[in-house]
């Protein structure tokens, strides 16, 4: 009988990156045709992809985020959804009954908490993208992964704002998902906002090595309410502190196992290690 193997995710590509999701291109570029031929090459790749985590035992893949390009810039046009809606229909189809979890990871400009109503504006418009991704793809138990964003030099008066900007869209409870960061807001923060927003919060426990607080899993995991728990690793790579490794520290993993206790095989671990698939296959080698 098979050992029990941890939920590991695979984020955007192989490492090689002959398969990816997150090809694109310069915004000066943005024409039509240049558009739908690079979310083409994405979309194509995607089942392939979910038939890779799938031999691989990998349970989660994250999808990058240029998987159709500028698709929430005010210059997108917008009839391209209708050309890609089949391979839309094709990739959803693929992953039906593999059953990988999906997500994806906005950037670090998106800041919901932002003074600048601007900000706000378009950061809401890509969250909306993120939605329509994970709506076309039928993905049930999609988590749209976000920090908090910056401090704006008031902390507590950005999770207001936040938590504001976020009552007023409550379209986003529907995939959203907080992550603490390793420079501005802690896991403890980061729980606090979740929690006032009904949403699950995402434990990445290397931002956290660097970003500390009291928290406990049982917080944490109450956060989730139905919904399966989803968790981060990485390690320190070469670099300033944040940059991550080609592959995770095998004692900090057993950390993280040690900290979820009884919930680690039922928790969606994505693990964030440059060397990607290989990082993976370590891990599960250790099982």
């Amino acid at each position: 009988m098979k050992n029990r193997q941890p939920r590991l995710g695979l984020f955007c590509s192989t490492h090689d990156g002959i398969l990816s999701t997150n090809r694109t291109i310069r915004l000066a570029s943005l024409a039509t045709d240049k558009v739908i031929e690079v979310a083409t090459k994405n979309l194509e790749d995607f089942p392939k992809i979910i038939e890779f985590c799938y031999e691989k035992n990998i349970t989660m893949f994250r999808l990058g985020n240029s998987i159709v390009p500028f698709a929430s810039h005010q210059k997108f046009d917008k009839n391209v959804w209708e050309v890609l809606k089949p391979l839309f229909e094709v990739g959803k189809n693929s992953n039906k009954e593999k059953n990988i979890r999906l997500t994806i990871h906005p950037g670090q400009f998106i800041q919901l908490g932002s003074k600048n109503p601007k900000v706000v504006e378009s950061s809401l418009a890509e969250l909306r993208y993120c939605c329509d991704i994970l709506d076309l793809l039928d993905a049930k138990d999609g988590v749209i992964t976000l920090h908090l964003g910056g401090t704006n030099g008031d902390r507590k008066a950005t999770m207001e704002r936040f938590f504001e900007v976020f009552t007023k869209n409550i379209w986003l409870g529907k995939y959203l998902a907080l992550e603490n960061d390793e420079y501005n807001f802690t896991a403890s923060e980061t729980l606090e906002v979740a929690n006032r927003c009904g949403i699950g919060m995402i434990f990445d426990i290397f931002h956290h090595s660097i970003n500390q607080s009291e928290i406990t899993w049982e917080e944490i995991k109450k956060s989730w309410k139905e919904k399966r728990p989803k968790v981060h690793i990485s390690s320190q790579g070469d670099g300033k502190v944040g940059h991550h490794a080609d592959f995770i520290n095998e004692e900090e993993f057993l950390n993280l196992q040690k900290f979820l206790g009884d919930d680690f095989f039922e928790v969606d671990i994505m693990i964030e290690a440059k060397k990607k698939e290989e990082a993976i296959e370590k891990i599960q080698n250790l099982y």
